[in-house]
């Protein structure tokens, strides 16, 4: 796992009643989320690759289904990671941390936010740039027009390592 990402399955607590699942308590994760953002996904759809300088992110699968890549672009070697999330299924994604997913059947993912996003924290590299090489299981994926004219991995890598300090690890 990359360093600073952080995958949990949540445990819900059952009764005849349904279900209450414990998304975010500061004594296990110490963030101060400042926006929550609900996204509904259809099934084919790609969101990424994004990355935020200051954000943290922490994501849950609501329901559904998603793949995720996420790659380090804080370091040299770039590290990345691929997995599947589900119902129940949490992730939380630093600051220098590019993410996307996309979606066979169909996903809502809750979203809390450590920075209100208003777009001058969102940077972002086309999903299909070949340097990150990623697998991704939907063959044409349906994108925004943001992610369909986004950048290179090269050019994102080194936007957030000049706003971060640059540096290696």
């Amino acid at each position: 796992m990359i360093p600073g990402v952080e995958r949990r399955q949540l445990e819900p607590h059952s009764d005849p009643r349904g279900t209450l699942t414990e998304i975010w308590r500061a004594s296990v994760q110490p963030l101060t989320p400042q926006q929550l953002i609900v996204t509904a996904s259809a099934a084919g759809a790609l969101r990424g690759m994004h990355v935020h300088i200051r954000q943290a992110d922490l994501c849950h699968v609501v329901s559904g289904r998603a793949f995720m890549a996420l790659v380090d672009l804080r370091t040299d070697t770039q590290p990345k990671d691929t997995f599947w999330l589900t119902n129940g299924d949490s992730l939380l994604i630093p600051p220098g941390v590019a993410h996307g997913y996309t979606t066979e059947e169909g996903v809502v993912m809750l979203y809390l936010l450590t920075h209100e996003s208003a777009g001058t924290d969102e940077f972002g590299f086309s999903h299909s740039d070949p340097d990150a090489a990623i697998a991704w299981p939907v063959a044409r994926p349906t994108l925004s027009d943001r992610d369909r004219t986004a950048g290179s991995l090269r050019a994102a890598r080194d936007l957030v390592r000049a706003r971060l300090g640059g540096g290696t690890r």
